[in-house]
Parts: structure tokens; C-alpha cells; sequence
């Protein structure tokens, strides 16, 4: 009678993806709307003259001063994708409405991409995207409007020690920059190496444990500075480990179809210069690996051959592109210290754009492969010091099927990460989080 019988249906579906909680930066970032994709700001950073400049005598000249703007300018970017269910899906009794399920995996798409460059994205690299946190930073020191002091050096460290943080705190405090550090973003290892190991001191009593929190290996939800309590947001977005592998062990399909991006040949030079941060514990043997990148995708790496690099050299990159000259950029691979050409054993280093037929780039230890970045950021409400400028909410877009029984639509989000105060934030690059399973120098 198996044949017969009535089979039950669980109308539940089990998911393992990405819930709204873990979007964790964008869910707190204002969303104000943008009136045109070109969208145009001035940031006002200095008042002019200097402390106690103002001082005169009753008949005395006085002293001209005039304040310190830059005229900043946004790009509005488009996040987009396409779906589509079969007419018959939508008609038989199924687990879950599919129609319902394709387009929550849509908007889950966009608001994991908006999450993930809103840390990483890099529009010199990739033209589609907009550019992330440490862009807009490094872009405002390379173009001396930031202080180098808000992008900070763990050196290959974990991140167990407040050292660091608190030095963050007092830089976007600091005269000149005026801030408040609210919330600290990072990894989900830093997050334990902080519960782990962090000082009872800088802990932030919570009132929903017992003991209010204060010891070694209780949760870690803020960190107690001079400058007010920083909260903790780990989130799953910013990438470590093996989130850093190249496309061939993270995405081999995409790989793959990006084939004709890897570039013809890379080759390596390693000498002498005073500013390398090689030092004797980092002195062996190293593979690279280079890899093309669009907005379509990544190709596999292309690996060198192995070179060898003593305490004080330098490693120059000379990479010629590929035969269709596609690609928009380069992701820069390490591999650990004496350790194999295996893609499984490289993790990212940099990524960098591409400048022409040949691109070169020089490897001075100052980007460790495998670490991971932590952002110290001032999300006080009334700053405004960072924002997402919307010009489009999340929308579902009808298309039209063509020769298909199907339901297709598109699902869009426009918009960019605005930093309106780029000294209130601090990142924190090269953290090595204590149990990373990879190693650079191990």
C-alpha cells in the first residue's frame, strides 16, 4: 500500500544562508535619499588659524584666517539581479511559495553585496563598485586630507590586546578630529580572540550575565575607553581565513568562466630597499599568484615561480595582461613563507587596478596575506559622518518572459556608501587572528 499512501510535506523550509541580522552595518547606516547619481558634498576640515591665533591688542591688525574645505564627490552605483521561476512552479503545492523564495534569495544577494563592499569595495579596481570603508580612507591619505594615523598596523598580531583600539579612540577623538568612536566591526575570529583574552578591564559590564561580564572568556559586546563605550559588531561580511583564497577554491565555476581574465605572465624581482617591512622572521621562500577581476567575475590565479626574499628586500610584481585585456584589476596572492604553489595555499594580498598593458606592483610586507581588518567607526545619529545615500530602495522589476512559460523579474538597489567624515573612522589592517588555521610565517 506504499503506494497509496498520503506523503506529509513539511512546509517549512531549512535554510543555511544569510538572515537580515547578519547585515549588520548596513541595517544601522542612515539611508538618506540622493537626488541625482552624481552627488556632491563639502567637507569642512579645519577652521582656520591656530590655537590662540585670535589674540590681538586694542588697536592691533587683525590676523586673516580662512577655514580648510574639500569639495567631495559620490558616484550612485548599481546593485542588480535577475530571477526567475517557471509558470508550473508557481501553480503546484510545493514546500514554500517558490515566487516568495527566489525573491527573498534576490534581495539577500543585493544587501550581502552592499554589505561587503561597504568594507571592501574599491571602484579604482572594479568600476561597478562603490568604494568601501578603507578605499575612501586610503584614498584621503594618499591625497593628504586624512591623517595616515586612521589606517593602523596590527603587524600580523591578533587583536587580543586593546592596545590598538584604544589608540583608534583617542586618533578620532583627538583635536583636529573632533569624533566619537560608537562601534568597533570585525571578524568572527578577532570576536573570539577578543572574548578570549581581552583585559576585565576594558569590558563593558552586561547586565544579562551573571557576574556582570567582567572575566576572562565572557562575551566581549563593548569596550570600555576614555572616549566612550565602543560597541562590538562582529560580522560575517569581513572577510578572513579562507574567505581570502582565490576564486579557484572559493568559486571554481566562476573561475572557470572568467578564464580568458588571468593574466598572460607574471614575473618576480626581489631587491634591497629601506622601506620593506620584511624582516628576518619573514625572510624565505614565496609563491605569488595573480589573478584578472571585473564586475563579471575572477578568473584562477596564475602562479609564479617561486622567489626567494631576505630580511630588508622588496618583491616587484610585473604582470602583463591577458590577451583580450578585459580585466579591470588584479587580486595580488601570497603564499605562506616556504610554503607550497597550491591555489588552496595562497590567500589575498592586495587588490590593485589595472594600468595598462603591464601593471606593476611592489611587495613591501606592508599587506600580510590571510589577515583581516577591523573598523573603528563613529555611527553617532547626529554626525552623520557615514551614510548610505539611496537613490533607489530595493525594488522588484517586472521583465517580460520572451519564448519561456516563466515569471522573470529583476531586483535592483542604487545607491553608495558616503564617508561625509572621513576622520571619525579608524581601520585596523594585518590582524591575524591567534587560532587562524593559515599561517603567513608560521
Amino acid at each position: 500500500g506504499g503506494a497509496l499512501r498520503i506523503q506529509s510535506l513539511d512546509t517549512t523550509m531549512q535554510t543555511v544562508i544569510q538572515e537580515n541580522k547578519h547585515f549588520r552595518l548596513f541595517n544601522r547606516l542612515p539611508k538618506p535619499k540622493v537626488g541625482a547619481t552624481v552627488d556632491e558634498w563639502t567637507e569642512h576640515t579645519h577652521v582656520g588659524g591656530h590655537l590662540g591665533g585670535s589674540t590681538n591688542t586694542e588697536a592691533g591688525v587683525i590676523a586673516e584666517a580662512t577655514g580648510e574645505y574639500a569639495r567631495r564627490v559620490g558616484l550612485v552605483k548599481y546593485l542588480m539581479t535577475r530571477r526567475q521561476v517557471t509558470l508550473v512552479a508557481t501553480l503546484q503545492n510545493a514546500i514554500a511559495d517558490a515566487e516568495a523564495v527566489e525573491f527573498n534569495a534576490g534581495a539577500k544577494q543585493l544587501l550581502s553585496d552592499a554589505e561587503y563592499l561597504c568594507f571592501e569595495g574599491d571602484s579604482a579596481v572594479v568600476p561597478t563598485e562603490f568604494d568601501g570603508i578603507y578605499a575612501q580612507l586610503r584614498d584621503g591619505i594618499n591625497a593628504g586630507q586624512v591623517d595616515p594615523a586612521n589606517i593602523m598596523d596590527a603587524e600580523g598580531q591578533s587583536l587580543a590586546s586593546v592596545d590598538l583600539v584604544n589608540q583608534a579612540a583617542a586618533h578620532i577623538s583627538a583635536y583636529g578630529n573632533f569624533g566619537q568612536p560608537t562601534d568597533i566591526f570585525v571578524s568572527q575570529q578577532t570576536q573570539a580572540d577578543l572574548d578570549t583574552g581581552l583585559d576585565p578591564a576594558f569590558r563593558v559590564p552586561l547586565p544579562d550575565v551573571p557576574g556582570g561580564g567582567i572575566q576572562i572568556g565572557a562575551p566581549v559586546r563593548g569596550i570600555r575607553t576614555s572616549w566612550g563605550d565602543i560597541a562590538n559588531q562582529p560580522d560575517v561580511f569581513i572577510r578572513e581565513g579562507k574567505m581570502l583564497a582565490p576564486f579557484d577554491v572559493l568559486y571554481p565555476a566562476v573561475a572557470t568562466a572568467q578564464a580568458a581574465l588571468k593574466p598572460s605572465s607574471v614575473s618576480l624581482a626581489a631587491a634591497p630597499d629601506a622601506a620593506s617591512k620584511f624582516g628576518q622572521p619573514h625572510a624565505g621562500n614565496y609563491y605569488y599568484g595573480v589573478a584578472g577581476i571585473n564586475a563579471a567575475g575572477q578568473s584562477g590565479v596564475l602562479v609564479s615561480t617561486q622567489v626567494a626574499v631576505a630580511a630588508g628586500e622588496k618583491v616587484t610584481l610585473t604582470i602583463n595582461a591577458s590577451a583580450g585585456g578585459a580585466e579591470t584589476g588584479y587580486v595580488i596572492y601570497r603564499s605562506r613563507k616556504n610554503g607550497t604553489n597550491a591555489p588552496s595555499d595562497l590567500r589575498e594580498v592586495v587588490r590593485i587596478p589595472k594600468a595598462g598593458s603591464t601593471t606593476t606592483w611592489v611587495d613591501y610586507n606592508r599587506d600580510i596575506p590571510g589577515t583581516t581588518k577591523a573598523y573603528i567607526l563613529n555611527l553617532t545619529p547626529s554626525d552623520t559622518a557615514i551614510t548610505w545615500r539611496q537613490l533607489l530602495p530595493m525594488l522588484k522589476f517586472p521583465l517580460s518572459p520572451t519564448v519561456s512559460a516563466v515569471i522573470p523579474w529583476a531586483q535592483l538597489l542604487f545607491g553608495y556608501l558616503r564617508i561625509s567624515k572621513r576622520r571619525h573612522h579608524v581601520v585596523i589592517k594585518n590582524i591575524l587572528p591567534a587560532k587562524a588555521d593559515w599561517k603567513p610565517f608560521a
